[in-house]
């Protein structure tokens, strides 16, 4: 009998420890996703507000009511990598030529951060890369702030190149967008080719 006492509490101890185990999850990469997000955007404000290399801009949002509450969630940082050789900058209203990277933040798995779209593989050669057109005013909210304040080039591969900070407030907020979870801060490297207004069906260069 003790012999099957002993039995029965070993096949016991073996049943919870294969229990415990299958319980254990790994920690996704998206964990606690909208506080790391917020933590993010918090201290890529903190850099820009230093902006110690003077490489830094930030823009308040475009389009959006006076009564917001102007906290880091309502701007959009970005960082200057190449100074465009022109002076006009797009309208709301226009199409805008550009290539540009879209990615999250940095997680384990994907520590450059997940680059969920891209007009160009790899890294971006503008005088290679074939540019998208796109209405500016059917871009998220950080994307085309961003982009009314970037030049074109003179010519087609001279214009601003900019990594951009957009706030998840200003991007798609709490809602869930093609493989993007709810609350992404999205960082966009944007090169400005051209631009031309919705009316006219030729680039302006």
């Amino acid at each position: 009998m003790d012999k099957i006492k002993l039995f029965c509490l070993s096949l016991l101890a073996c049943f919870c420890v294969f229990v415990s185990c299958d319980d254990t999850v790994e920690p996704s990469d998206y964990d606690n996703w909208q506080e790391r997000n917020i933590a993010y955007i918090d201290s890529i404000a903190t850099v820009a507000s230093i902006n110690a290399d003077n490489s830094w801009k930030i823009f308040p949002a475009t389009g959006l009511v006076d009564t917001v509450d102007w906290d880091d969630e309502y701007y959009v940082y970005c960082k200057v990598l190449q100074v465009g050789d022109g002076i006009e900058r797009p309208d709301y209203t226009d199409t805008v030529l550009v290539n540009y990277s879209g990615r999250l933040i940095p997680t384990k798995t994907y520590p450059d951060g997940y680059i969920f779209d891209s007009s160009y593989d790899g890294e971006l050669e503008p005088e290679f890369d074939v540019p998208v057109e796109l209405p500016l005013d059917g871009t998220v909210p950080g994307f085309n702030t961003a982009l009314q304040q970037m030049v074109a080039g003179k010519t087609l591969f001279s214009g601003d190149i900019w990594r951009v900070y957009i706030p998840a407030n200003l991007g798609y907020g709490a809602k869930e967008k093609a493989g993007i979870p709810a609350y992404s801060t999205l960082i966009f490297d944007i090169n400005l080719v051209s631009f031309y207004p919705a009316s006219t069906p030729q680039p302006k260069y």
